[in-house]
């Protein structure tokens, strides 16, 4: 962790909370969300965001790269809507850190860039305010 750069290193998501108009809190991609967000000293930065529930349809799909291309739609649908995924450059100005995207799983997110404002808050990292907001911890590093 770079002192200077309290950014730097590996987040878990712990939580992405979405609070509805009647005030309930819904999960996006349920309460058992699987995520990182790894953010480097050199100003790189990656999010990978998970429903832990994923499923695949046929579970004898051959595991090679190249295979993924060839997913039935219906698998492909599935994918897409249980998984976000993008990384790219940051910079951080006041309370907003700004990722700028440079591959993405969302065609539209290619080239753009995402403000996000933050705090840091009893050790975790919270992303967004209002109504979504995405906490972070520090991920552990398991043996």
């Amino acid at each position: 962790m770079s002192v200077s750069n309290p950014f730097v290193g590996t987040w878990k998501l712990v939580a992405w909370e979405v609070t509805q108009p009647d005030g309930t809190v819904h999960y996006q991609y349920g309460k058992d969300v699987v995520g990182y967000l790894i953010y480097t000293a050199d100003g790189y930065m990656s999010a990978e965001i998970m429903d832990l529930d994923r499923q695949q349809s046929d579970p004898d799909f051959p595991l090679e790269i190249a295979a993924a291309q060839t997913l039935p739609d219906p698998d492909r649908a599935r994918a897409y809507s249980t998984y976000l995924s993008y990384c790219g450059t940051y910079t951080v100005e006041g309370d907003t850190v700004t990722h700028h995207v440079k591959v993405g799983l969302i065609p539209s997110w290619t080239g753009s860039e995402q403000p996000r404002h933050f705090r840091f808050e009893h050790g975790c990292l919270i992303i967004g305010e209002g109504t979504q907001k995405l906490i972070w911890e520090r991920a552990l590093k398991h043996a």
